[in-house]
């Protein structure tokens, strides 16, 4: 009688990973999220400008294609590790320019931002080629539902706490030379995750997964499932490139937003997500991804419309709405990042795995690289432009939002064709997610309390 197969387990330092995730994700937001985009707002941005900001980071992601051919030949951990340490370098020249003297125009310092943050984000593209190859390899399949879930979680944990932390120090010093205080903690945090990214476990390369010489792009491209779930990735993010855009020149322009108050929706949107994550993350195991990312899409679109009527006046903005809706974010993040990256990693094959990831993740970065500079120029030419319709307003901001849901409601189509075997029913879903789950946590709460002695 054979002895039963041993089950996989999750490879010993893995809780390095979380620890990187909480100082890289301390770090990455300060550089490329919100406090950037005020810093630059300082100097008079535009909605263009903001719009080059956001789409750097993706376009630079095309860099994976050229890279994917090292990523073998090199190790997925030291390849990672000498692109991380290239990037933390570059946030201390931030540093600089925040305390650079008045005398010196804002235009030259907006062009020397967006120079450095060419740099930063190149060296980001092409070290970020290794990341999902190697803890493909390094997570078995059983436990990814688990890893994922950990690690957002604790990455959400960090970027509300730097949400928070930022909020309340620009409240309190109100100039240039905050941004350079917040820059150099970010340079610090960078530096830190370095460290326990070292530490963290390598994984071997499999014969199968070693690039050959010749790469059969067209192939990897007409692979159906691959190329289905990309198309349903790329529209989606076509939505996600007008919405940031758009929420930061409504709320600056349209609401007068302080700096303070813009990095407090991060910290909503952040806790939402914990607590949702926490919730979902033995779910997702059984349920499958497709049923998680319907869910997504449907608070995703009622998001939109939310922001659509703020937009145009028909809703008031309150910290009720601003929280119901930057909430609703959090819990549509929460669903669509537990199921999307584990659903890649379940269609790539082992063979051509870099390229694959290279091509799933440039494919994504296009859009969010190119789309953005689109919905700015949108922005700034529609500038100014005001239609009544009794209680509604007609005006750039809930345009732009209104086809933000229409383009979201087009990737729905296309997340219908997208096969799953092993993902439960509709039915089956919402009865584990309503009924089966809430029962579960509540049994275990009786069962503690009823052990504890009086």
């Amino acid at each position: 009688m054979n002895a039963p197969a041993e089950k996989p387990s999750m490879p010993k330092g893995i809780a390095n990973a979380y620890i990187f995730q909480m100082f890289n994700s301390f770090s990455f937001p300060i550089v490329t999220g919100m406090p950037m985009m005020l810093f630059l707002k300082r100097f008079g941005a535009s909605a263009t400008v903001l719009g080059v900001m956001v789409a750097l980071a993706p376009l630079f992601n095309i860099l994976q294609i050229p890279a994917a051919g090292y990523v073998e030949r090199v190790g997925y951990r030291r390849f990672v590790l000498r692109g991380w340490a290239v990037r933390s370098v570059f946030i201390l020249f931030f540093v600089v320019i925040a305390f650079l003297p008045a005398s010196l125009d804002n235009t030259t310092k907006i062009v020397l931002t967006l120079s450095l943050l060419v740099f930063y984000n190149a060296s980001r593209g092409v070290s970020v080629c290794g990341f999902l190859p190697w803890l493909t390899q390094l997570i078995p399949d059983e436990h990814r539902g688990t890893y994922i879930s950990r690690d957002q979680m604790f990455g959400n944990i960090s970027i509300l706490l730097c949400s928070l932390s930022a909020s309340f120090f620009l409240q309190w010093w109100d100039g240039l030379g905050a941004f350079g205080v917040l820059f150099f903690i970010s340079f610090a945090t960078a530096m830190l995750s370095l460290v326990y990214l070292k530490k963290m476990p390598d994984a071997p390369v499999p014969e199968a997964a070693r690039s050959p010489s010749g790469v059969p792009w067209g192939a990897i491209v007409r692979y159906r499932p691959f190329r289905i779930f990309l198309a349903f990735d790329c529209l989606l993010f076509l939505a996600w490139a007008g919405s940031g855009v758009l929420q930061v020149t409504m709320m600056r322009d349209l609401f007068n937003y302080s700096d303070a108050n813009f990095l407090m929706l991060g910290v909503i949107t952040s806790a939402a997500f914990i607590v949702s994550i926490c919730a979902l993350a033995k779910l997702i195991n059984r349920a499958g991804n497709k049923p998680f990312l319907a869910v997504s899409l449907t608070i995703q679109v009622a998001h939109m419309l939310g922001w659509a009527a703020v937009g145009a006046g028909l809703v008031p903005l309150t910290w009720w709405s601003v929280g119901l809706q930057q909430g609703s974010w959090g819990v549509a993040a929460a669903f669509f990042g537990l199921a999307n990256t584990r659903m890649v990693m379940s269609i790539v094959p082992e063979m051509g795995r870099s390229h694959f990831f290279a091509v799933f993740s440039v494919g994504q970065s296009l859009v969010l690289g190119l789309c953005p500079v689109l919905w700015g120029l949108m922005l700034d030419t529609t500038r100014g432009f005001s239609a009544g319709a009794g209680a509604w307003t007609w005006n750039p901001y809930c345009l732009g939002y209104l086809l933000t849901a229409l383009v979201m409601i087009g990737s729905g189509f296309i997340l219908a064709r997208v096969r799953e075997d092993k993902a439960m029913s509709t039915d089956e879903f919402f009865r584990e997610l309503l009924v089966n789950t809430p029962a579960r946590a509540l049994t275990r709460v009786l069962n503690r309390r009823s052990r504890t002695p009086l």
